[in-house]
């Protein structure tokens, strides 16, 4: 297939969106990013039932949805959508196909994670606008509310930017990032952020929790030990890491030459 340079990015786009979603790993976390919502709903019908005080449910958003999406699913989605980026071509021997046609390998990299971003951020923007209106369903008349679910999304799609740039730019290095990344979600990011002083700000959950517009008391563990930074400085590093992943990913994968063989 001859694909012009200037229309490459648009059709791997088009191209790796749209099998996306046929794949059996994302149906997987399809159903994944729908556990918070049940959970929620549960939560939302036994307090409308009376098995709950009033408030019961949107307590436990702030204490056990908002854990959940920020420090589990979103960097979780980010992992897989951003280390299989580069790794699926080499699982699947169509890596040397990708990178032969007459196009800059930086295209093909960019588009794929355009697709991966957008489909990563369908799943988790849905799923917590379900789980925020199940909590919120009293408040829906409050602009207040609006404007605390947008700065959610926002929130939510920054910190699905940087990891998932930083998860591709791991991917293009090395074939078992996807054990690096676990040990980063789970082991780095989820110890550091509780240590007091400047060494929140060496992972990306403290710039993700400073955003987060939960008032002391309510956001349980989320919140504990928290420094908070301003926001403007907490979006502007997200922004500015998340580039600085992604360019690197770039620069990783159009200079690397790739083994396509099961130990690569």
């Amino acid at each position: 297939m001859n694909m012009k340079e200037q229309n490459a990015l648009p059709i791997v786009f088009a191209s790796f969106f749209k099998s996306g979603f046929k794949a059996k790993r994302t149906r997987a976390f399809i159903l994944l990013s729908l556990i918070p919502v049940l959970l929620m709903l549960i939560m939302r019908v036994m307090e409308t039932a009376g098995s709950l005080a009033a408030n019961d449910a949107a307590n436990f958003f702030a204490k056990v949805m908002l854990v959940l999406y920020f420090q589990l699913l979103v960097p979780v989605l980010a992992l897989f959508f951003g280390s299989t980026i580069v790794n699926d071509e080499l699982d699947n021997k169509t890596l040397v196909y990708l990178t032969t046609v007459p196009v800059r390998r930086r295209a093909v990299l960019l588009g794929k994670y355009l697709a991966a971003f957008l489909q990563a951020a369908l799943l988790v923007g849905c799923g917590f606008l379900l789980c925020f209106l199940a909590a919120n369903i009293t408040r829906l008349g409050d602009a207040a509310a609006w404007e605390e679910l947008a700065v959610f999304l926002g929130t939510s799609l920054l910190s699905l930017f940087c990891y998932s740039a930083l998860f591709t730019a791991a991917g293009a290095f090395m074939k078992k990032s996807i054990l690096i990344g676990l040990f980063f979600v789970f082991g780095w990011e989820s110890v550091v952020q509780y240590f007091p002083g400047v060494t929140q700000k060496f992972t990306i959950i403290h710039w993700v929790k400073s955003l987060l517009p939960v008032p002391p008391g309510e956001g349980g563990f989320l919140i504990f030990q928290l420094q908070p930074s301003p926001p403007l400085e907490s979006v502007l590093v997200l922004l500015a890491a998340g580039f600085l992943f992604l360019i690197l990913a770039v620069f990783i994968f159009e200079r690397k030459e790739y083994i396509l063989s099961d130990n690569a």
